[in-house]
């Protein structure tokens, strides 16, 4: 006992330590658990001897519990993944999965058979289990980064649905692999396998068997029991039995010597279109962040030093050989989905190397002697390794290859000749200039529109729209759209510094010119409101301001009085705006901290005083407040 609170407190020490440090860096936190667990691997191989300590069991038995940690990562995918969506994807997922998966085990086998000497179905086995990437570490990195809804992500996304499928029949095929019979045994690497006696070829009809059953259970008995739950109104019920559902469905997979992890992902994926869904994967999420972690901790401990030592040359090599291969082969699959250069980089440098799953199908390649041990140690390392690369290779995408590849694209396509000259020119025509625009030409009024944003013109021009290449910073470009002869100029990029710099060069050099500029946030609107702009629009002001009113009229108040206290405050707001704009230019942070909150309390002094801001009734009284309407139009009522 005392050895596990030894463990325990290291892993947990470290984490705390690491993980932060490399979110810091930009490295990503599986890289800072997989450092994390490397240093308690090195302490207790260390340490260990002199404590009498068997650290090798405890790993081993840490190892086990931590694999929890991926089921649940898997269980949570399949929620997210309703069938109807699956069959509208299905042509991305075989296509980026199974063109990948398929290529990526060939060319392996054929390196293991001709470059290794090594049997057909010893290389098969390892071609189908070095295939796979790692879905945590690929999903928990495009998540952090904000990629996942990008093409390459979605994509990515696709290889990975296609890869967690797939290992279901490679774990059927692979004990039909095996070049010796292996002894009968009672225990697997997940537990008592009650298949173990059973001929080789009726193993996988019980594999089909025990997914018939899965689905049986999660089709027509889960939902009459969370709807029996549900009703009484316990939330720690409600999560207890979410758990026990991973661990039963886990449990079953076990007892047929197969990974709990793909029993779980067929469940997930079934109850994905429950009503439940949702419930599910808010109260298993906690669990599986902290499993996930300690699971890389565990693997990154496990970590054979001593043998990565002594096969230094060959282990990198063979590191370096597997991200390469699997990145070519990616790079291929990227061709044949006509990814852009953007997304076709970060598709095939986010799934080079081998996933969490090789760790459970070289353990049973191992038990039924389709691998030597020797050669599974090795591997292990290999994916390890790779898996720890990973991180790197994200973060070079980022820095490196996606900043230059913006940087070439802009230059590579040269700003469009702009033949045309109108009273108004817009710079940006995303979600917020496209609005302003459309209203402009709807009443009759010419536009010159101008983007950097190649899709975004190209989506555009689609519609029907006139939109200038073109970045509107350039001085050139703006004397070509008439900047001279310009009434307006309204100012709706997204980088938030181009708003800053242009609308400061046009405030210097063309003074007449009215601006209409859009302010990412508050701290944006300070910059803006010191250089004298008085229209600057805040892009979620109004919008907010606007359902504040209409909540206000949810709650009962009248309609007339609900508009007056949104325009109150906007009307105040505004104001405290530009009060508070010279402080955050001049003073320092506290000092603007202090004046920040004065101001505030003034304002809710102000609008807490207002005479039309009343006691008022709760009920559904929508009219307008007939006689301060009258007031506030300067009006008296007529006898």
């Amino acid at each position: 006992m005392t050895e596990a609170f030894v463990i325990a407190s290291l892993f947990l020490g470290l984490a705390v330590l690491l993980v932060p440090l490399a979110n810091r860096l930009n490295l990503g936190s599986v890289l800072g658990y997989l450092i994390a667990g490397a240093f308690v691997g090195g302490i207790l191989t260390w340490v260990a001897p002199m404590m009498g300590m068997d650290t090798d069991h405890l790993l081993e038995q840490l190892n086990h519990a931590t694999e929890f940690g991926v089921v649940l990562m898997l269980f949570i995918i399949g929620l997210e993944i309703q069938p109807s969506h699956l069959w509208r994807m299905k042509t991305t997922i075989l296509s980026a999965g199974g063109l990948q998966v398929s290529l990526t085990a060939l060319l392996i086998m054929a390196v293991a058979m001709f470059g290794f000497k090594l049997s057909w179905q010893m290389g098969m086995a390892i071609g189908l289990t070095l295939a796979l990437s790692s879905t945590a570490i690929i999903m928990s990195t495009l998540n952090e980064k904000g990629w996942q809804n990008t093409v390459g992500g979605k994509a990515s996304f696709s290889a990975l649905l296609f890869q967690d499928i797939a290992v279901i029949p490679i774990i059927a095929v692979i004990p039909l692999l095996a070049v010796s019979v292996p002894e009968a045994t009672e225990h697997t690497a997940h537990g008592i396998d009650i298949t173990a006696h059973l001929p080789t070829w009726l193993k996988p009809l019980v594999v089909v068997g025990a997914i018939v059953v899965v689905y049986v259970l999660s089709r027509y008995l889960i939902n009459p029991l969370f709807d029996y739950i549900a009703r009484a109104r316990q939330k720690e019920i409600f999560t207890t039995a979410a758990l026990g559902l991973v661990t039963l469905i886990a449990a079953l997979m076990s007892l047929i010597g197969l990974s709990p992890a793909l029993g779980v992902f067929v469940a997930g994926v079934i109850l994905s279109e429950s009503e439940y869904r949702h419930e599910l994967e808010a109260d298993i999420e906690p669990f599986k962040g902290l499993l996930l972690g300690v699971f890389f901790m565990t693997v990154g401990a496990a970590f054979n030093f001593a043998l990565f030592a002594a096969e230094f040359g060959l282990i990198v090599g063979l590191t370096l050989g597997l991200i390469v291969l699997k990145a070519s082969v990616l790079y291929v699959v990227g061709l044949v989905l006509k990814l852009q250069r953007v997304e076709h980089a970060l598709f095939f440098l986010a799934l080079a190397q081998g996933g969490e799953f090789a760790f459970v199908l070289l353990t049973l390649a191992v038990g039924n002697h389709v691998i030597d041990t020797s050669i599974a140690d090795t591997l292990r390392i290999v994916v390890a390794l790779s898996m720890a690369i990973t991180p790197l290779l994200f973060l070079f995408y980022e820095k490196a290859v996606l900043a230059q590849m913006n940087k070439t694209e802009e230059k590579s396509r040269q700003a469009d000749d702009i033949d045309e000259s109108n009273r108004v020119i817009i710079a940006g025509v995303g979600r917020f200039g496209q609005i302003v625009a459309r209203l402009l030409q709807y009443n009759q009024f010419g536009v010159t529109a101008i983007d950097n944003n190649p899709d975004m013109i190209d989506t555009l021009r689609k519609f029907g729209w006139k939109v200038f290449y073109g970045d509107a910073t350039r001085m050139d470009l703006l004397h070509a759209a008439g900047i001279e002869s310009a009434t307006a100029m309204v100012i709706a990029m997204d980088d938030a510094d181009k708003v800053v710099d242009l609308a400061a060069y046009l405030v210097k050099h063309h003074p007449d010119l009215k601006l209409f500029v859009r302010a990412k946030d508050r701290t944006i609107a300070y910059q803006l409101k010191h250089m004298g702009i008085e229209s600057v629009y805040r892009e979620t002001f109004e919008s907010s301001a606007t359902m504040g009113e209409q909540v206000l009229r949810h709650l009962g108040m009248r309609a007339y009085q609900a508009k007056r206290s949104k325009l109150r405050y906007q009307q105040e707001d505004e104001i405290l705006v530009k009060q508070l704009a010279a402080s955050y230019m001049e003073e320092d942070e506290s000092g603007h901290v202090l004046r920040v909150q004065e101001q505030l309390d003034n304002l809710a002094q102000v609008l807490s005083n207002d005479q039309h801001v009343k006691q008022y009734s709760l009920g559904n009284d929508s009219g307008w407040d007939e006689s301060t309407l009258i007031e506030d139009l300067g009006n008296k009522p007529q006898d």
